[in-house]
């Protein structure tokens, strides 16, 4: 189970477009955002969601992305993720959450958008490690997927293709951001991947070196510009643990 999670201040109108958008239709065609209850929401109720967010002028935003291998439906991605978003965001006094499924990859993933009081919706470490064991047991992870530590032989038959995991790291790194060329990066650290994994030397690596600053770098560049505004740092579990909070839904 791959999950990240990043928050920002201010409305979360540029959030819900980039979960809304459908990257392999016509521009006029979108996902659609759904509420905790599994409810497929109108423009108008999408409308409300992202006033609040301006309101209390703080959005989280949570990439679920379970392993490829268990070659999970967007259907059973959107049924999944509901079960996660009531097990926790929901509940909270204030908290409202969308969420939404991605199919433009090969592996389902669902991107949900909560909004409400900052001190019911920051995260840290341990926050984000329970919630992704939380995650994990709505998918039913690791029984449905392949143990990376069998052999070969011992694998089902029918596992689904292994996607490069650094691959897809960079790709959710990349979603956090909202990059709206995410596919691109995608595809880039996939071929590289394959050519290592070939022996072959990676096409125009000295240029990519010199011109193509990574999405970690990327990354670190919005921690760092986080913390020049004294604003709470990004977590995740490779991050800096944050300073002792209210207790939460997840404690």
């Amino acid at each position: 189970m791959m999950l990240k999670t990043d928050y920002q201040e201010g409305g979360a109108g540029n959030l819900v477009d980039y979960i809304q958008r459908d990257r392999e239709q016509d521009a006029g065609v979108t996902v659609d955002l759904r509420n905790p209850a599994g409810r497929e929401l109108s423009d108008s109720e999408v409308n409300r969601f992202v006033d609040k967010s301006r309101e209390f002028g703080f959005q989280r935003h949570v990439i679920v992305s379970p392993d490829p291998t268990g070659q999970y439906s967007p259907e059973e991605v959107r049924d999944n993720t509901r079960e996660l978003v009531n097990s926790g965001l929901a509940q909270q006094p204030t908290t409202d959450c969308v969420y939404g499924v991605h199919r433009d990859t090969e592996f389902p993933h669902a991107h949900i958008a909560a909004t409400g009081e900052r001190a019911e919706l920051e995260m840290g470490r341990e926050d984000i490690r329970q919630m992704r064991e939380q995650a994990a047991t709505a998918f039913e992870e690791p029984a449905r997927t392949r143990d990376p530590t069998a052999a070969a032989r011992d694998s089902p038959e029918d596992i689904g293709r292994v996607v490069d995991e650094e691959a897809r790291e960079q790709y959710h790194e990349a979603e956090l951001a909202l990059n709206p060329e995410a596919e691109k990066a995608l595809k880039r650290a996939t071929e590289k991947s394959q050519q290592k994994d070939a022996g072959q030397p990676t096409a125009e690596k000295a240029t990519d070196e010199r011109q193509t600053e990574t999405l970690s770098e990327r990354a670190g560049e919005r921690a760092e510009e986080q913390a020049a505004t004294e604003r709470e740092p990004e977590v995740d579990l490779e991050r800096e643990q944050e300073p002792e909070r209210k207790r939460g839904w997840w404690q």
